[in-house]
């Protein structure tokens, strides 16, 4: 069964041929002219691909951005000038730095590039990507995180987040308003748009934001937008690569299909066994963590084997992928995990 096929009945609930293995491509690309790959792409690896089906056009803003190298390190930044302000971001070696958002006046401009952004479909976007990444490709259609969530990941960094929470409390709530309009007109553009799978790269973890929050944040966001993508035949999947359980009765009552990029203890706070017990009927896209990747041959199948018993619903309901970091011995180890799933003929 082709990879594409297996993943669209793991998606519909089915159970396929066996558990799909899929990486993102922004892990692959480092290597991806390394022959070790054409074996696990015969042998069914999948490379997921996020696609946005919409582009961003800001009216009456200036962007000037440098690159340079200072102390051995690519720095790039980036300031944003409007009418009310300006702000300025800092990446070094493609890691940010500096967050836009310090001050409440921070706040101010970011409110007016959001409030300026007008949001148009560029469906060409996916065909034309679609066309491009092979049989072994995975088009998925990408959204961008949710209102809070882009404040706390891409605005303001988790260092200063539960300060300005506090602090510039109505800041936080206009911008926040602001947002949400943004993501209802992301949401209708790509309801009406290519793509089955809808990926909202939340990057979520629950420690940072706790029940209370997530609550009033984020399920009204979930139970308005969500549904509008269902409707129009998508399936969404929810980026929660961190911890979980805090938030675990909300994530059940909320509408997504699917958490992707869930992982097991230390990095998350749940088992698998313990995850499919509170959500019975939502699809896991599970991260294997890195340091299992280091188990000796044997210990890593049976570890892969535990996983599935843990988490598949006769067969269904269950993919894995490398969405986190690529293994430094990917070329041992990521086949022992493909080879595992291939060979499991327990069902």
């Amino acid at each position: 069964m082709p990879i594409r096929e297996r993943i669209e009945q793991f998606w519909s609930g089915e159970a396929p041929d066996r558990i799909p293995y899929t990486i993102y491509q922004n892990e692959w690309r480092h290597v991806q002219d390394d022959p070790a790959w054409n074996a696990m792409l015969a042998d069914g690896l999948g490379i997921t691909w996020h696609v946005p089906t919409f582009e961003v056009v800001i009216d009456n803003v200036e962007t000037h951005e440098t690159t340079a190298n200072e102390q051995g390190k690519v720095v790039r930044r980036r300031t944003r000038k409007t009418p009310v302000g300006e702000i300025t971001e800092e990446w070094a070696d493609g890691w940010q730095q500096q967050y836009a958002i310090k001050t409440a006046a921070d706040y101010r401009v970011m409110t007016y590039i959001v409030k300026h952004s007008q949001i148009r479909p560029r469906y060409d976007r996916f065909q034309e990507m679609d066309e491009k990444i092979g049989p072994h490709g995975i088009p998925l259609v990408m959204t961008g995180r949710t209102p809070l969530q882009t404040i706390l990941v891409d605005y303001v960094g988790l260092e200063n987040f539960a300060f300005h929470l506090f602090d510039f409390a109505a800041e936080v709530q206009e911008l926040y308003e602001a947002l949400l309009a943004k993501f209802r007109r992301i949401v209708d553009i790509t309801a009406a748009g290519p793509g089955r799978f809808v990926s909202v790269l939340e990057n979520f973890t629950a420690e940072t934001l706790g029940p209370q929050r997530f609550a009033a944040f984020h399920l009204p966001v979930y139970e308005e937008c969500f549904p509008i993508l269902q409707a129009a035949g998508k399936i969404v999947g929810t980026h929660y690569d961190g911890r979980l359980a805090s938030c675990s009765d909300w994530i059940a009552k909320a509408p997504i299909d699917l958490i992707e990029s869930l992982t097991e203890p230390p990095e998350g706070d749940l088992s698998l066994s313990e995850a499919r017990r509170i959500w019975p009927n939502k699809l896991f896209w599970v991260n294997i963590r890195v340091s299992d990747y280091n188990l000796p041959p044997q210990e890593l199948t049976e570890h892969v084997l535990s996983l599935v018993d843990q988490a598949a619903v006769e067969g269904a309901q269950l993919a894995f992928e490398v969405s986190e970091h690529l293994p430094v011995n990917w070329k041992e180890s990521m086949p022992v995990v493909l080879q595992a799933l291939n060979n499991d003929r327990r069902r």
